[in-house]
């Protein structure tokens, strides 16, 4: 969707919540339903794969004693080979632009010193799994002691923000 006050600039639909490497369990939420709705989850799980790029068929040569049949027949055959390889090419342009987008949508969705961390990744699949495998709560003992942790705060003379605050650490 084209920007009305700025012709040419493509808006990009970001999750309402930035992720900024402390709130991954709010941010796979509102990514999910963020990327559902662009029809685009799954490209972050992997579940839409590229598929594989269509190889232009060869054009037809007919043998110097072919009959008007045996050409039509061999022109028929490779006009069935384009309508097909044209499907196919349509099938993974569409494929690589709404890769482009899932791609957009989720390093605009996050703090920018962390999207600089999936430089080099290729798909937005990689980088959602790069992110997944480095902030998600792994075990059991972790998401335990983040517990404790969070049970352990008092307000005592604390203000409620400052509590807020320390839970937030958390």
């Amino acid at each position: 969707m084209a920007s009305p006050r700025h012709p040419g600039v493509v808006l990009v639909p970001r999750c309402p919540v930035i992720f900024n490497a402390t709130n991954w369990g709010d941010f796979v939420v509102h990514m999910e339903v963020n990327m559902d709705g662009q029809l685009s989850w799954g490209y972050l799980t992997g579940e839409r794969i590229c598929p594989p790029r269509p190889l232009l068929p060869t054009s037809t040569t007919y043998p110097p004693d072919a009959d008007d049949d045996a050409k039509n027949a061999l022109l028929e055959a490779f006009e069935a080979e384009m309508e097909s390889y044209q499907s196919d090419l349509g099938v993974y342009e569409t494929w690589l632009r709404e890769e482009k987008s899932a791609k957009a949508i989720l390093l605009a969705s996050m703090e920018v010193d962390l999207s600089l961390s999936l430089r080099g990744l290729a798909t937005s699949h990689l980088m959602w799994d790069h992110l997944r495998r480095s902030y998600e709560i792994r075990n059991e003992a972790m998401y335990l002691a983040v517990v404790e942790e969070a049970q352990s705060l008092r307000q005592l003379d604390s203000t409620v923000e400052d509590v807020h605050r320390q839970m937030t650490v958390v």
